[in-house]
């Protein structure tokens, strides 16, 4: 298993704090660009609820306004109710500068998990 895709982005201003670097909550904004163009091509505007229930990030190497990168987000598991994605931050140069976990479970109308729908499944195991 390993659908991914690849977002070509720039560092913006309002991602910046005081010392001119990423805010470390802007990785978290990246890693859902490239996710949610997976999720779209994989069950287009039907709507699954799936809150984040772990989220990690490891910072190699800074990002500067208004450096562009790469941010790429592949799904490396489905669970019964989970689907675990891991993403990587590359800068133009080749330089890796963020990676990424975030485990996502999909929830009911009455907000208790649910299982994956199979069609979803399908499409995310490849």
């Amino acid at each position: 298993m390993a659908i991914e895709h690849t977002e070509r982005m720039r560092v913006n201003w309002v991602d910046t704090d005081a010392s001119g670097l990423i805010h470390y909550t802007a990785a978290l904004r990246y890693f859902e660009v490239p996710e949610h163009v997976l999720m779209r091509e994989a069950f287009g505007d039907a709507l699954v609820k799936m809150p984040r229930v772990h989220v990690e990030a490891d910072y190699q190497n800074a990002l500067r306004y208004p450096e562009e990168f790469d941010c790429t987000a592949r799904v490396v598991g489905v669970g019964r109710t989970s689907v675990r994605w891991e993403y990587e931050i590359v800068k133009t140069d080749g330089v890796r500068a963020i990676t990424g976990k975030i485990v996502a479970v999909a929830v009911g109308p009455d907000g208790r998990p649910m299982e994956v729908p199979d069609s979803l499944r399908e499409k995310l195991e490849g």
